[in-house]
Formats: C-alpha cells, sequence, structure tokens
C-alpha cells in the first residue's frame, strides 16, 4: 500500500510478512552496502523452474561466499520484499532451520507422524544449493520456516517427509520447528497463529516507514504523515510533539539495525 510520496518516490508500508526472517531482510535489504553488492553482480548464478502448480525450485550453479557471510544462501533482489521472490537464510545462521529426509512409500508409518510437502501451510518455495543440498521454504504471513536434506537433487511435491531435530546444537529451537510445523499440519495450530511475529512488531513497521521517508527527501512531519496513514500512529492533533519524538527514536532504530548487525532480529526467532 502506498502511503505517501516524497518527490518522485512512493513509500510503501512495511512488507505484510511478519515473521522475524521476514524483518531480517526488510532491514537488510535496505542496507547500502548489500544494495551495491547486488547491483554488481553481472552473473547470479541461478535459474527457477517449476515443479508444480504453484511450486518453484531455483538451482545454483555456483557458490556465493558473499552472500553467505551476509547469511543468505544466494543473493536476493533488494527491490523486492520476501513474498515477491525467494529469500534463502542460511541455515548456518538461521537457527531455527530442521534437517529433514524423504520418507519412502513403502516405509510410510502414520504413526511416526509423516508430513505430505503438498498439504503443508504457507509458500512454498524449494532451492537446490551447488554442493547438493536441497532447501525448502515455508513462507505464511506470520510465519517462516526452513528445512534442508543433503545429496537430495529432486523430490516429488507430494512426497512425505520426516523431520529431524536431534542435533546438539540450538535442539530447543529446532525442536520448536518441528513442533509448529507438525501442529499447522495436523490443525493443532490455527493457521493464523503468530508464531514467529515480533512482540515489538509496531516499532519495526514504524522504524521502517520512517527510515524510507527520510531516505527519499522527506522530513520527520512526512514520516509522521506516512506513519498516520497505515495507522501506525492515531490520530490526535494535540500529540503533535510525541509523534516528533516517536518519528525521532523510529529513525535512530532503522539506521542502528541498517548499518548495523541486522542477524540480531534474525536470531530472535
Amino acid at each position: 500500500m502506498v502511503v505517501n510520496c516524497v518527490g518522485n518516490k512512493a513509500i510503501h508500508n512495511t512488507t505484510s510478512w511478519l515473521a522475524y526472517a521476514s524483518w531480517t531482510w526488510e532491514v537488510m535489504r535496505r542496507n547500502p552496502d548489500y544494495m551495491s553488492y547486488y547491483k554488481s553482480l553481472r552473473n547470479k548464478g541461478l535459474s527457477t523452474e517449476d515443479i508444480s502448480e504453484d511450486i518453484s525450485l531455483i538451482r545454483a550453479n555456483q557458490h556465493f561466499p558473499t552472500a553467505n557471510k551476509q547469511g543468505l544462501l544466494f543473493p536476493a533482489d533488494p527491490e523486492k520484499d520476501a513474498g515477491e521472490q525467494a529469500v534463502f537464510w542460511d541455515p548456518n545462521v538461521f537457527k531455527t532451520a530442521v534437517r529433514f529426509h524423504v520418507v519412502e512409500k513403502e516405509d510410510i508409518d502414520r504413526k511416526n507422524m509423516p508430513i505430505q510437502l503438498s498439504k503443508c501451510h504457507g509458500i512454498q518455495t524449494h532451492y537446490l544449493d551447488a554442493d547438493g543440498t536441497y532447501h525448502i521454504r515455508f513462507l505464511g504471513e506470520k510465519f517462516w520456516f526452513q528445512i534442508y536434506c543433503d545429496n537430495l537433487q529432486s523430490i516429488d511435491p507430494n512426497s512425505y517427509i520426516g523431520l529431524e531435530f536431534n542435533h546438539i546444537a540450538n535442539r530447543k529451537k529446532r525442536f520448536q520447528t518441528f513442533e509448529e510445523i507438525s501442529g499447522l499440519y495436523d490443525g493443532s495450530i490455527a493457521a493464523d497463529s503468530a508464531l514467529h511475529v515480533p512482540a515489538s512488531l509496531l516499532y519495526h513497521q514504524r522504524s521502517l516507514v520512517t527510515y524510507d521517508v527520510r531516505t527519499a527527501g522527506g522530513t520527520l512531519t512526512d514520516a509522521i504523515s506516512a506513519m498516520k496513514q497505515v495507522g501506525l500512529l492515531d490520530e490526535d492533533p494535540d500529540e503533535i510533539h510525541n509523534f516528533m519524538n516517536i518519528a525521532k527514536f523510529s529513525y535512530k532504530r532503522a539506521k542502528a539495525h541498517i548499518y548495523g548487525d541486522f542477524l540480531k532480529i534474525l536470531e530472535r526467532q
């Protein structure tokens, strides 16, 4: 939704994808160093194919060390939010990512709660990296899951999978991912549950709207107007002084994240 225009630049409300992982991307895609890096790429080294009506598979034919250092599995376009493209976090920094294995048809046992990929919740995107590790992202408005399997070249979207969480590192977070994916799958967790939504969601939204307005040459007053238009501030003319303080704080907060260690946001999921 366009909330304001500053000069010839339209200022949008922040992303409708609300998980910590999505907010991390929102911050990262505004980082000037990352924007310059992406712009400098001549060959992205990626190809995309549809493996079902709703699922795309991205294949990498090279490694991406610079993107990996910044927490990504491969470069993503900073002009687009997480719902407009595939953004995958490296499991080395995304501690809730869990391994999976394909359950062969003859081994399917309902008691062991296998999960059928085609019936999972969220927008599903697949990625095969240059080392042969297969990654899957499930994106919902209020959740973001990633699972991965080594030495897997392809998978039938109707396959059954089993999730693995018996690794020593980050065991608690990985077990939580297992429970959440399983809960969404069997209906014990409502699909609209705010699984990964930050408690400080309002501050994230205010910060990035204010940053976008200021970056486009707008004033703090313009930022206040933009926040009001999308309901991030109440309409109260007597609160203008307080609104100005909110705008100043929001701009300071945004810069601290964008020019700082934005992966700390990801660690909170």
